[in-house]
């Protein structure tokens, strides 16, 4: 069973299955998004790795032998898949960064049924420093960046998590072209981002205020659990 697939999703386990008995080169078209949704990363963009790997900060995805990428992300879908199989795992839930063990053994786990896969994750530091995962969403034409440094989603607005990108053997995928632009930034959000700078108490409700004064997206706002859980190293 893959991690962060509970024993009653039919459609993730089925997914394993068919990892399991095609041809690698269909996983990458077919498959990476359909079984990285099934456990809760449901916003995937795919993305020329040799292209992205000339913005600033980037070089590291420049590999030719793995020019096909994928950026992989997730938004409130994730969070009950995540709080079951922290029940169901004793391991994961006395982890003492949960949600990042859950997200490396469950892309780890797809990445593996990929060609010559590599991963990188955006809680982890790459040659002494952290890759700037918001330049590679605007490159790959995820979203766009606000002025509050969010990167915006033309449809989940700012109300999902960067989590990891995969490169692998193979050509690129379809990319998509640079978002211009997703919301209509307006002083209330420059507002809000002032405060947040200068917040030296309650800062998790100063930059959550960030995030809640973007005008789009907003019917896909964190759970008040999630927002508690994602904000509590910031009290």
């Amino acid at each position: 069973m893959a991690p962060g697939v509970g024993r009653t999703d039919d459609f993730a386990i089925q997914a394993r299955w068919h990892l399991r008995v095609i041809p690698p080169s269909w996983h990458g078209r077919h498959m990476v998004r359909r079984t990285l949704a099934a456990a809760g990363f449901d916003v995937v963009q795919a993305f020329d790795a040799a292209a992205c790997a000339r913005e600033p900060g980037l070089a590291i995805l420049g590999d030719p032998a793995r020019r096909r990428g994928y950026l992989v992300g997730s938004t409130r879908a994730l969070w009950p898949r995540f709080v079951a199989a922290r029940a169901a795992d004793p391991a994961l839930d006395r982890d003492p960064n949960p949600i990042e063990r859950f997200t490396v053994e469950t892309i780890d786990w797809v990445a593996a049924s990929l060609p010559d896969a590599r991963v990188f994750y955006t809680h982890r530091q790459y040659d002494g420093a952290f890759l700037p995962f918001q330049r590679l969403a605007v490159a790959s034409g995820l979203g766009a960046l606000a002025p509050t440094h969010l990167v915006i989603h033309p449809i989940y607005g700012p109300w999902f998590s960067l989590r990891a990108a995969i490169v692998c053997a193979g050509e690129p995928e379809t990319t998509s072209a640079p978002v211009a632009r997703c919301c209509e930034c307006t002083n209330k959000c420059g507002d809000a981002f002032a405060r947040a700078i200068a917040a030296t108490t309650d800062r998790a409700a100063a930059w959550l205020a960030v995030r809640e004064a973007c005008t789009a997206g907003r019917d896909h706002r964190y759970t008040d659990e999630q927002i508690a859980y994602h904000y509590s190293f910031l009290r």
